[in-house]
């Protein structure tokens, strides 16, 4: 019989469609190509319960989020204190698998499963309370700012008592600061799939920039992009790709003669990622990494990014880094032709399931 395994995410994984559940999406489907027999457990709260799964658990179960004001005013952060399942509890202690949460929002069963000798960890996706800091400084309205500025601190509060589960870091930046915290840290990267491989091909002549267009931070890059445009114009046209541009956004882009692509499907975004001539990485923002950076690595064409962006070595050495205090535009003129292969060699070397299983052994899963 395969090994079994509990992995609870924060959010349905499916489609796999932003940086979080796609790292969720990817890991699972690694394990059970591995020969696991994967349990997945999802907290759904509008993604819905009627998807294909099978290519990545064995079994599914869902949760609803405990919501409202009891979970707002809790001591607890709030995304922890509305994902406290007791159906979700009676579900991992049915076995003895070893159990991986996904984030530190689901970490309110811990004390109950250490009491039953439970092997644990947890994957962290960042640092959650610096990532809800962040969000506190780039909030718009003073309710946003007290919501986030209080999580943040509640985050880094609940973090302590987390200190003696190992813990698998997204990027080697998180690792070094759970080590100094006293934890078990392991540095475990976004697991690469082949199906996100893509050929490289001729179009357009265009640079890209594509991500979440609700998000504060996507929002402010793109403000710093017109804003470079204007100090130097760019010598070529720019393509926003992305999910859920507001009104503003959209005349925003309109006015600096720049085309937007709302929503696109993945085979939308597949082709754009594959055939630009450029991606501009562009974000101010030390959190994790950004799943979206792999996916332009792997298209096989050339990236400018900003350090922010990156968190790891590796990255660094296949983007152009840009400095802020000098125009991007005379970065984006300078690109030149990669080594896709060469590229892609280094990748899975560092990215792929052989880095999976060999963080899983060291701990026992």
């Amino acid at each position: 019989m395969n090994r079994r395994i509990h992995i609870v995410s924060f959010d349905v994984p499916f489609p796999p469609d932003y940086g979080g559940v796609l790292d969720v999406y990817l890991r699972a489907r690694a394990l059970k190509q591995a020969g696991y027999f994967v349990l997945l457990h999802c907290y759904e709260y509008g993604r819905g319960r009627k998807h294909d799964f099978s290519g990545i658990a064995d079994e599914i179960h869902y949760y609803d989020r405990k919501t409202g004001v009891k979970s707002l005013f809790s001591k607890l952060p709030y995304i922890v204190k509305s994902r406290s399942s007791k159906a979700l509890l009676s579900q991992l202690l049915s076995d003895n698998a070893p159990i991986l949460l996904e984030g530190q929002h689901n970490t309110y069963w811990i004390g109950e499963l250490l009491k039953h000798k439970r092997q644990i960890a947890i994957r962290m996706h960042n640092v959650e309370w610096q990532y809800y800091r962040n969000l506190a400084k780039s909030a718009k309205t003073y309710s946003e700012r007290l919501f986030f500025s209080l999580e943040a601190r509640k985050l880094k509060k609940q973090e302590r008592s987390l200190s003696n589960i190992p813990v698998l870091c997204v990027s080697e930046n998180d690792r070094e600061y759970y080590e100094k915290e006293g934890f078990n840290a392991l540095s475990l990267p976004v697991t690469i799939h082949p199906d996100l491989i893509l050929e490289p091909r001729k179009g357009e002549y265009f640079a890209l920039f594509h991500g979440n267009l609700s998000v504060a931070e996507n929002l402010e890059a793109i403000d710093a992009l017109i804003s470079e445009n204007q100090r130097q114009a760019f010598n070529i046209p720019v393509i926003i790709a992305g999910k859920n541009p507001g009104k503003p956004l959209l005349a925003k882009i309109q006015k600096a003669g720049w085309k937007c692509i709302p929503n696109p499907t993945n085979a939308e975004l597949d082709d754009l990622l594959c055939s630009c001539s450029v991606h501009l990485l562009i974000g101010f923002k030390s959190s994790g990494i950004k799943l979206k950076v792999i996916r332009a690595l792997l298209s096989g064409k050339p990236c400018i990014a900003t350090k922010e962006m990156l968190g790891n070595a590796v990255f660094e050495k296949h983007c152009e880094i840009w400095n802020p205090a000098l125009p991007l535009a005379d970065s984006i003129a300078q690109i030149h032709a990669i080594n896709p292969d060469s590229r892609l060699e280094e990748l899975e070397r560092e990215f792929g399931t052989e880095k999976l299983m060999s963080v899983f052994h060291k701990i026992g899963f």
